[in-house]
């Protein structure tokens, strides 16, 4: 099961709706409302225990909160290693699917039932309120007359404060939201490809996300070449055990730049083993920076501009081009 970039967007714009600033973790009240044509809501969610597909992902840290059902799928809002999912249980209760539910009209199903949950649970409505202005502070940081020095389907946000008053010859004005995204993800766990300190690009990827693997193809001459130098922060985005050991095993090997190339071509071997528990434990700790700063989706790409100012490209770039001109020193 894998959590898609739209699902993600899609937790994202509720968010925008709701406050809050701090949040714990319990199970969801059965008695949420919301529009009873598109979902039932005087489902009672059933006995967790007794399905195996939602006790092993309790067993593996994951909190549910039941959404209610549609056409015979009981639907649970879940948090797991500090990120969100969706899943969608068979009417045969043997299989979880993870994703977003329409009618046959089109109409969204999935967003109706996270709001009706947010406004019945305090934990949710101040986990989503908070990554929810985190966002929008990296968003809306930037200076408005930088925009044109952005390539297509960036975001940018404003570089440290270089002016106003100082002491002992350094800045007084708190960083930017930018450069501390920038601080948040140059401390994570990772590794670093290349040779050119001027020109890094740090990319949260995980590594069997396609888009990743497709922009990394992009970036690897550049790279080999020390024209950029690539810092990668690995995360997984699928459940089980699979994609977290390679991510942890990422971190581990003697040659990442060798192993992470091998793996994107299809040698899954080259980062085959099993790490240790720090490794995995640094992984987890990688998402959930993804959790505070809302990354919405893989890759999410981090570097500073030729202008000065930070620039964020989530996906995949439409203009890999722009974005290593705009990179390259």
């Amino acid at each position: 099961m894998r959590i898609t970039r739209f699902l993600r967007m899609m937790v994202g714009s509720v968010a925008l709706l709701v406050s809050g600033a701090s949040f714990g973790f319990a199970q969801a009240p059965s008695d949420i409302s919301g529009p009873s044509s598109l979902f039932n809501i005087n489902v009672r969610p059933p006995d967790i225990n007794a399905i195996p597909v939602l006790m092993n992902l309790v067993k593996s840290g994951g909190k549910l909160y039941f959404l209610g059902e549609r056409s015979g799928m009981l639907g649970w809002f879940i948090i797991k290693d500090g990120q969100v999912q969706i899943i969608y249980l068979s009417p045969d209760k043997q299989t979880a699917l993870i994703g977003g539910m329409f009618s046959a009209q089109g109409e969204n199903v999935t967003s109706p039932q996270i709001s009706a949950l947010v406004e019945k649970n305090t934990e949710v409505k101040a986990l989503l309120s908070g990554t929810a202005q985190q966002q929008r502070e990296v968003y809306n940081a930037g200076a408005p007359d930088g925009a044109g020095s952005v390539p297509a389907g960036e975001h940018k946000a404003e570089a440290a404060s270089q002016g106003g008053a100082s002491l002992g010859g350094l800045p007084s004005a708190a960083l930017s939201p930018g450069e501390r995204l920038m601080q948040d993800l140059k401390a994570a766990a990772g590794v670093t490809m290349g040779q050119n300190e001027s020109a890094e690009l740090i990319m949260v990827a995980a590594p069997d996300c396609p888009n990743c693997k497709k922009t990394w193809m992009e970036l690897r001459d550049s790279v080999r070449n020390n024209k950029i130098q690539v810092r990668v922060v690995p995360v997984y985005n699928s459940t089980g055990e699979g994609e977290i050991r390679v991510a942890a095993q990422l971190l581990k090997t003697a040659n990442p730049l060798e192993a992470w190339d091998r793996y994107v071509e299809g040698d899954a071997a080259a980062l085959a083993g099993e790490p240790d528990d720090m490794a995995r434990r640094a992984v987890i700790g990688n998402l959930n920076l993804v959790a505070k700063w809302n990354i919405q989706g893989y890759p999410y790409m981090v570097y500073r501009g030729k202008d000065g100012r930070i620039k964020i490209v989530q996906g995949k770039p439409e203009r890999m081009a722009a974005v290593l001109t705009d990179l390259s020193r």
